[in-house]
């Protein structure tokens, strides 16, 4: 009769915790013009609270401080958004020359293929390619992307408040709890604190590197659109495992178009393997650590999820956010469980 009343109380407490998750999903859903440039803003205050933390350093007033992260984050979205759309512009125009070589090239590989699965799914995409079609994509992908820095002025107003925020939050912490307690809290939360700030500081280091480094390769080998595909490469970069591929196939096709050959094509990939294992497999493990490696499953998951439901931003969020929930739960220890389910090491 015991058992059977526990094994009721566990049903009923998974039946509650489904629940409750579909309603944060969709609450998060129906609030994601707030949540979004929220969560976007609390991991930029992250990578800019030591920048912060330097200048008060020496004697720089928090204010200013703040002021000049926040001009920092301004430049760099700025920058970003210029060069994106002037890239995507120089794409639109450029597009017809290219249009009749990739028909010719899909007809190619049609011939070879014949029937086969691969083959019609190449005959159906063949009818995407033509310039109206393209260019409405890439519009859309555009679009998407404006309507992001249009919330940069909501994003720059939660940095504030949360960068003050991160400054006064031990003497809060003291408050509301005894010493003994908020010291414990307050070790735990630097603990935190410092291991988001390495994890998101040398990914956005990384990506930045991994950007620039592939469009000089691109340039090098005179691959159209580099600075387009550099940075495609420095917003994939966030995401492992399939970042990498998806940052490789758009200049492979270019070059196969534009030179005709398979040469310039099979450089153009060994480059870039070259520059992901350098950097992806050999200093991130380095600087990070294994610990935070996520089951692939779990990656493609989550990027499943927050694509859903958070379009392309929040598929470049997708692992960062994982990452912190592993660090989190890693660092309770009640719910290290949890870490330990979400690490591949």
């Amino acid at each position: 009769m015991r058992t059977q009343l526990l094994g009721t109380q566990q049903l009923i407490i998974a039946l509650l915790g489904s629940l409750v998750a579909m309603m944060l999903c969709g609450v998060l859903y129906l609030t994601s013009s707030i949540v979004l440039p929220f969560m976007v803003a609390l991991f930029l205050a992250y990578l800019l609270d030591p920048l912060v933390r330097f200048l008060q350093a020496y004697r720089v007033p928090l204010g200013l401080a703040v002021c000049f992260a926040l001009l920092v984050t301004f430049v760099f979205f700025a920058l970003m958004g210029m060069l994106f759309y002037a890239s995507v512009q120089s794409f639109i125009r450029e597009y017809p020359t290219y249009e009749p070589k990739l028909r010719v090239l899909i007809a190619t590989l049609l011939s070879h293929l014949e029937t086969t699965p691969l083959a019609w799914q190449l005959s159906d995409w063949s009818k995407e390619l033509s310039t109206a079609s393209v260019v409405r994509t890439v519009l859309t992908s555009l679009g998407t992307f404006v309507t992001f820095l249009g919330h940069l002025l909501l994003v720059l107003l939660f940095m504030v408040f949360i960068l003050f925020g991160q400054q006064r939050l031990p003497a809060r912490i003291h408050r509301a709890f005894g010493a003994e307690q908020a010291q414990r809290l307050t070790l735990v939360l630097e603990c935190i604190t410092r291991q988001i700030q390495t994890y998101l500081g040398t990914k956005a280091l990384l990506s930045l590197v991994m950007g620039i480094l592939v469009n000089l390769c691109l340039v090098v080998l005179q691959v159209d659109f580099a600075v387009l595909w550099g940075a495609l490469a420095f917003m994939l970069h966030f995401i492992p495992h399939i970042g990498a591929v998806l940052a490789t196939i758009p200049p492979v096709l270019v070059a196969l178009v534009k030179f005709g050959t398979i040469m310039p094509a099979v450089w153009v990939v060994v480059c870039i393997a070259v520059i992901h294992i350098v950097l992806g497999m050999c200093l991130e493990p380095r600087i990070m650590g294994r610990s935070l490696h996520m089951s692939p499953l779990l990656v493609v998951l989550s990027l499943l999820f927050w694509g859903w439901l958070w379009g392309i931003v929040g598929t470049i969020l997708a692992v960062p956010i994982m990452a912190t929930i592993q660090i989190v739960c890693d660092n309770i220890p009640s719910l290290r469980f949890v870490s330990a389910l979400m690490s591949d090491a």
